[in-house]
């Protein structure tokens, strides 16, 4: 009689799980680091440039240090630098140059170096988490992508100026909320217990993203999409995880909105700024627009050259007719159909369009008009969608096994991706090569400025920024003395270029003033302090300039009105407070000159000489013991006000 198979019982099947070979795994990931660190490494020797100076240097709250973390989370991005109104809240790389300051003050190196470390430990991240969300793609696509991204030129304005720090933050915080999204999605009734630690941690890192740039905004998209193309999990589940993510941009979202409720009302947006402001319609503003994302997609492919500025008129106001919005019309058109149409069949290369699409969506000008019209970090993020591309398409192109392989050690894995390594290292060795230059570039202003206004002849702020650092840098010696007297020629005419590449430029006639007083023509930068003036009646900088000249011509009511008009418009302008001071006390107004004094040290609480004119001032008023108060604190901050003993 035969037995009844139905009655036998099965042997257990037992699951064979191929693990990544830990040698391997750890050489890619070090490699990723090591590249990195490396090309960047040259920048630890340069200074403070571009928007540093606003952000980190000449920002009264960074300066205060660690004091000041409280301050820099209930004020706006740059509240330390004007009052003016600014709609930015970005505290935690305030937070972190605070710190710095603290420790290292004045000390560009410190931060230059903090920058590349936590850039190439981003990097590193993004490498481990990629190999998360492909783990059905073979571990050399991210290795590649990553490898890329981490190398891409585009990104050494990012890197090289400090002030990034915000995109650098922004990034390596993303970059773990996707890796604790991914590995909530896939957890199973066994792990279950795991989604209390994942989902907590993806929230708070989310926070913290928000925390550091408002575009992390943008992920509440990626995330789904990220879990939809590579995960298993149920629509309801990604459903679940995207609506959970929604509590920390609705947290962020309602202490930001409390932060700037009390900023005054925002200025439009200025064509020197945004020279898609200047476009006659909405037809042809769109045109441009359309034009310019055909741009960071060629810059993409070919990054040479790199510039600073691309501002108005750098890249010209095109209506539809025009061959490059044609084609950039047409090339999006189709990522767009292609897209939709293979949606459902969750390729990489339609995940790559969307996560472009997506994270450039808040700098394309399309949805809404921002502060700018085109600037390489904005490509930070969205490049890693081209990494991604490019790396499916050297697979494709070498016929590799694109599916999920096991990780051999290493001497036999990279033996059998031999033939893209041979493809990656000639490319390695040209992006390297790329940055390392373009960092020289980045050493200060004047290198800086030097090398753009070449590329970016046709940019007002281009010629605006190298007229002031042909100014300040090489005509003025360290003390501000007028030492080489011809570069005040050469700023005035690039300050003149700026002026007429953009004729409302009040800024540039501002500038051009004050090279004629340091020429020590009065008259004619009283002309052009006026038509800054007619140009921008709030600009507070003009009026404290027009007040240094009546203060020298003792015209001491004419210099009090201006001054008054430059703090009115610049609570926080710390200089002007120290001018206003000195003329209320020429006039024998000695209470209101401590007042003004004392509003100059407030918000520059390193000023020494104001400090001293206070005890001056009380001094002269007969009041011996304040007067010994603010002597002693003048000559904490500096020695040369020590009283002989």
């Amino acid at each position: 009689m035969k037995p009844n198979k139905k009655n036998i019982p099965k042997a257990p099947v037992k699951e064979i799980v191929q693990k990544d070979n830990v040698a391997t795994i750890r050489i890619m990931s070090f490699t990723i680091l090591f590249l990195s660190f490396f090309v960047y490494a040259n920048t630890f020797k340069n200074g403070y440039v571009l928007d540093d100076f606003s952000v980190i240097k000449e920002n009264w709250v960074v300066k205060r240090g660690v004091e000041s973390i409280p301050t820099i989370f209930k004020t706006s991005y740059r509240y330390g630098y004007w009052s003016s109104a600014d709609d930015l809240y970005r505290p935690l790389s305030l937070v972190m140059f605070a710190t710095e300051w603290q420790l290292w003050p004045d000390n560009p190196k410190a931060g230059h170096i903090i920058s590349v470390l936590l850039y190439s430990l981003a990097c590193m991240l993004l490498f481990l988490t990629l190999r998360k969300i492909f783990y059905k793609f073979n571990v050399f696509l991210p290795f590649i992508a990553t490898l890329i991204f981490a190398l891409h030129p585009v990104h050494t304005e990012v890197v090289a100026n400090i002030k990034s720090r915000d995109e650098i933050l922004s990034f390596f915080f993303l970059v773990l909320t996707l890796l604790f999204s991914v590995l909530y999605a896939n957890t199973t009734k066994k792990t279950r217990w795991l989604g209390f630690i994942y989902l907590p941690l993806g929230i708070t890192v989310y926070f913290l993203a928000f925390l550091s740039k408002e575009s992390a905004i943008t992920f509440l998209a990626v995330i789904p999409l990220v879990i939809y193309f590579f995960t298993d999990a149920t629509i309801r589940k990604n459903i679940f995880i995207t609506s959970v993510m929604l509590i920390p941009a609705l947290i962020f979202l309602a202490i930001r909105a409390k932060v700037l409720a009390n900023q005054p009302e925002m200025a439009f947006v200025s064509s020197v700024d945004n020279l898609l402001v200047a476009a006659p319609d909405f037809i042809t503003r769109y045109a441009t627009a359309i034009k310019i994302i055909g741009k960071y997609i060629w810059l993409l492919i070919v990054p040479y050259p790199l510039a600073s500025d691309y501002s108005f008129n750098q890249i010209p106001i095109v209506g539809w007719g025009n061959i490059w919005v044609i084609i950039s019309f047409v090339i999006l058109i189709a990522m767009a159909v292609i897209s939709f149409w293979k949606f459902k069949t969750k390729h990489i290369l339609v995940f790559s369009a969307l996560f472009f699409f997506i994270t450039m969506s808040l700098y394309s000008n399309i949805l809404m008009l921002i502060g700018s019209s085109f600037g390489e970090r904005f490509l930070f993020i969205p490049s890693l969608a081209f990494s991604i591309a490019i790396a499916w398409l050297i697979f494709k192109l070498l016929k590799m096994q694109i599916e999920s392989s096991v990780v051999t050690k290493p001497s036999i894995f990279f033996k059998a991706n031999s033939i893209a390594l041979a493809i990656l290292i000639p490319v390695t060795i040209v992006y390297s090569g790329e940055i390392v230059l373009r960092n020289k570039d980045w050493n200060s202003n004047l290198s800086l400025y030097s090398a753009d206004v070449v590329k970016s002849p046709n940019s007002a702020h281009m010629r605006y920024y190298y007229g002031l650092v042909l100014m300040k840098d090489k005509a003025l010696n360290k003390e501000a003395k007028v030492e080489f007297p011809q570069f005040l020629d050469s700023a005035i005419v690039q300050f003149t270029i700026a002026a007429k590449i953009v004729p409302t430029f009040a800024d540039a006639y501002d500038q051009i003033g004050l090279a004629y007083y340091r020429k020590n023509m009065n008259d004619s930068a009283l002309k052009y302090y006026q038509l800054a003036l007619d140009r921008n009646p709030t600009k507070s900088i003009t009026y404290s300039n027009m007040g240094v000249i009546y203060f020298n011509n003792k015209q001491f009511e004419k210099a009090l009105e201006v001054y008054e008009k430059a703090v009115k418009y610049d609570p926080a302008f710390s200089d002007a407070w120290m001018n206003l001071g000195s003329t209320l006390g020429t006039l024998g107004k000695g209470n209101e000159a401590i007042n003004a004094f004392k509003k100059c040290v407030e918000f520059n609480p390193q000023n020494a000489l104001a400090t001293y004119f206070i005890s001056l001032t009380y001094k002269g008023m007969g009041d011996e013991a304040n007067a010994k108060i603010y002597l002693d604190k003048a000559a904490q901050l500096d020695s040369k006000y020590l009283q002989p003993q």
